[in-house]
């Protein structure tokens, strides 16, 4: 029986999220549920991180979510957390202070608020950048997000586009000319997954080029097409002229309707592998993330997501929905 410690704190990290392959044989003992699913998202994530450094020594990886995965609670093991401090390059934390429980220009309660803390400073501690992403509704919460964050040693972002569909107009914090080849280097940066506002691909590529954020996170996408090698090189240069970082999306917890991969008959005949829609994001499917049906789609072949984004020239992918696990957690 979980305490009510416990409870609150998996509903926390069930509510996070953005938008809110393997080459195994196929067998039924990789099909069955795994003992422990957060010990099977942890194996999940240092596949992939093991898989993409096999091709690009350099290649990173920036979490969003599961930031418990660090801590020895409720069955999460010292192991476990090792490895994630082995597998990730940085951890990313949405409505760390604004926004939580989708309450744009709200303070996130304290109790929340210290318990993101305590598991983002965890990760930190054990050498990683952190990484905040705080929605607000003017720049003097915006201004306030950043004076917290830097207060901790995090790396923030403050919002007013819950969609992350627009470029915030607010004072970039901490800008800077210098060459940003790490994630440990980054001192700002830009999500922006959902391009849909902007006039054209032109505009949109444009708009990215002239702002000086030392890491852009978007979409491999652009326009029902997976951006090319060149429009994602012309991105990696700040408009004053130091280097920066470009990382693609990947969802490593839900299947999206609107991918490449998703066939139309899964909607009305749902593959075993495939769970409940998200009921916050109904074109998003929860996965059984462990199984070898979603890792093919995930790696190891060259129409794989990860595979595609290394061949696209991005630096790197942003994870997302890492804290699936709690949920089917939860079901057991």
């Amino acid at each position: 029986m979980m305490t009510d410690k416990r409870t609150w704190w998996q509903r926390l990290f069930l509510s996070l999220g953005i938008l809110t392959a393997s080459t195994a044989a196929f067998s039924g003992s990789e099909a069955s549920a795994p003992a422990r699913y957060d010990t099977a998202m942890v194996q999940l994530i240092g596949e992939l991180h093991d898989y993409a450094h096999r091709h690009y020594a350099h290649f990173q990886l920036l979490a969003n979510g599961g930031s418990p995965l660090y801590l020895p609670i409720d069955g999460n093991t010292k192991e476990n957390a090792a490895k994630m401090l082995q597998s990730v390059d940085g951890q990313l934390a949405e409505s760390v202070f604004y926004g939580f429980d989708m309450q744009d220009g709200q303070e996130t309660p304290a109790e929340e608020n210290e318990f993101f803390q305590h598991t983002l400073d965890t990760a930190h501690n054990g050498g990683l950048p952190i990484f905040v992403l705080d929605y607000v509704t003017d720049s003097r919460q915006a201004a306030r997000s950043c004076e917290k964050n830097f207060a901790k040693g995090y790396v923030p972002l403050a919002t007013p586009y819950r969609s992350l569909d627009g470029i915030p107009p607010y004072e970039i914090p901490h800008e800077n000319q210098q060459d940003i080849t790490a994630l440990a280097d980054v001192q700002n940066y830009l999500v922006l997954l959902n391009p849909g506002k902007f006039s054209s691909s032109a505009d949109y590529l444009t708009s990215l080029q002239n702002t000086n954020y030392d890491l852009l996170i978007i979409d491999l996408y652009m326009e029902n097409r997976l951006l090319t090698k060149k429009e994602v090189a012309s991105l990696k240069r700040k408009k004053n002229g130091g280097s920066r970082l470009v990382f693609a999306y990947m969802s490593v917890g839900e299947a999206e309707t609107y991918r490449k991969y998703w066939q139309a008959d899964w909607s009305t005949n749902l593959p075993n592998w495939l769970d409940k829609p998200n009921e916050d994001w109904q074109n998003n499917y929860r996965v059984k993330f462990w199984r070898p049906e979603w890792k093919h789609i995930l790696y190891g072949s060259p129409d794989a997501y990860l595979d595609e984004i290394m061949h696209a020239g991005f630096d790197g992918a942003f994870l997302d929905v890492i804290d699936v696990y709690q949920y089917f957690q939860n079901q057991s």
